[in-house]
């Protein structure tokens, strides 16, 4: 055991709820060797709160022998929201020995230790007016949506949000399980959609009422921020009466238990960042400053990017230039002072860019010349997947839902 672990007081400790001092028997006494194998297996939420029980347990991430053991138990126990899940790869890709070409999104479900089995689905046939689409030119059958970007990096309860070009402001629910989808209008407030400078989206589930809702923050020249919440039960857009001043990044949603979350930067404060998380059912905004010990002074080039790593929430902080990056786990939503430092990961060979976490401690990255890779956090080693891609390109977590949208089919 590490010489800075020390034996808490034997026979009391402070109650965390009280900070009253309880006393113990002597024979209920728990020996070190014992405890630390019991707090490895709790969640980060949990490992803070009982820092304040003893000296020895606030020291326990500093202790690089206990951090071994935690991160092992971290990537591989089996987490509860990773059950009936599959994952899907979005974006331009094609196996290494096919030439580039340019091509529209396409969407494969993959499955396989290198992902070599992928079944291509079909988007949904979402029918647009011709004369107000962006598109000229159509690949396939005439009057539908030829492809569609994805918001955020995985499913909601198994709908994922589509983001059509060529249905400009508009966006879709879709259920790949049943091949359900809804189509949602366009806000109220765009009436004209040259007067945006931006346009920010967030899709999310609202249990309290059973509810599916979309969220739309605009900026209207010569006008305050407008923000806008569309309820599928109702069928109808609302106003909010929210004042955020952020900056979003391009790191996309991540959504778990009701809430979505963003890496934003501080509009008026540039380099200063932070989560921002939407509670979907008290439709309130939630802010969680970036962990304190992320030091990116002078650092041309840092990507910052939520995942969900076996069921929880992670900020990988990815330093392009040096070829390094760092995983923090966040136990406590609001709380600053609950991310916990992970993993730290030096001198990758070649720059690379995030398209998701799979599994048990396993990375998919893109290298500069569009290869993917799989990287595994426990091993550090790096496999190549024969995949390439063209711009962009992530892979998504689905849960199978086979439930219609309100219950009936739309």
């Amino acid at each position: 055991m590490d010489s800075r672990v020390s034996n808490c007081k034997q026979g009391s400790f402070m109650d965390a709820g009280t900070n009253e001092k309880v006393k113990l028997p002597k024979e209920l006494h728990i020996h070190d060797d014992i405890a630390f194998s019991i707090l490895s297996k709790l969640s980060i939420k949990s490992l803070k709160r009982f820092e304040c029980v003893c000296k020895s347990w606030s020291l326990l991430i500093e202790n690089p022998n206990f951090m071994i053991s935690y991160r092992k138990v971290f990537l591989t126990k089996e987490h509860p929201d990773c059950d009936h899940t599959s994952l899907l790869l979005h974006g331009k890709v094609t196996p290494l020995e096919v030439p580039y070409q340019d091509g529209k999104f396409e969407l494969f479900s993959i499955s396989g230790d290198r992902f070599e089995k992928k079944v291509k689905l079909e988007w949904p046939r979402v029918k647009y007016d011709p004369s107000k689409s962006l598109y000229t030119v159509f690949e396939h059958v005439f009057g539908y949506v030829p492809n569609f970007n994805i918001l955020g990096s995985g499913s909601v309860n198994g709908i994922l949000c589509l983001l059509p070009a060529s249905l400009l402001n508009n966006v879709v629910l879709w259920n790949p399980s049943i091949n359900e989808f809804k189509v949602i209008p366009p806000p109220p407030s765009f009436v004209n959609e040259k007067r945006f400078s931006h346009i920010h989206r967030g899709f999310g589930y609202d249990r309290l009422t059973d509810d599916y809702k979309v969220i739309c923050h605009s900026h209207i020249f010569g006008m305050k921020d407008v923000w806008e919440i569309y309820s599928l039960r109702t069928k109808s857009w609302r106003m909010l009466d929210l004042s955020m001043h952020h900056k979003f990044t391009n790191g996309g949603q991540l959504y778990l238990d009701g809430l979505s979350h963003w890496m934003c930067e501080y509009e008026t404060r540039d380099g200063i960042y932070l989560m921002l998380s939407f509670d979907w059912s008290n439709e309130v905004f939630i802010q969680t400053h970036e962990p304190l010990d992320i030091d990116d002074n002078f650092v041309p080039l840092v990507r910052r990017h939520l995942v969900l790593l076996n069921g929880s929430i992670a900020l990988i902080s990815n330093f392009t230039e040096e070829g390094t990056f760092q995983i923090s786990v966040l136990g406590e939503v609001s709380v600053t002072e609950s991310w916990t430092k992970m993993f730290i990961v030096g001198h990758v060979p070649f720059p690379v860019y995030l398209v998701g976490a799979v599994r048990n401690g396993d990375m998919v990255f893109r290298i500069k010349d569009g290869r993917l890779i799989l990287f595994n956090l426990t091993t550090q080693t790096i496999e190549e997947l024969g995949i390439k891609s063209k711009g962009i390109c992530k892979i998504l977590i689905h849960r199978e839902n086979l439930i219609p949208f309100e219950g009936t089919s739309i």
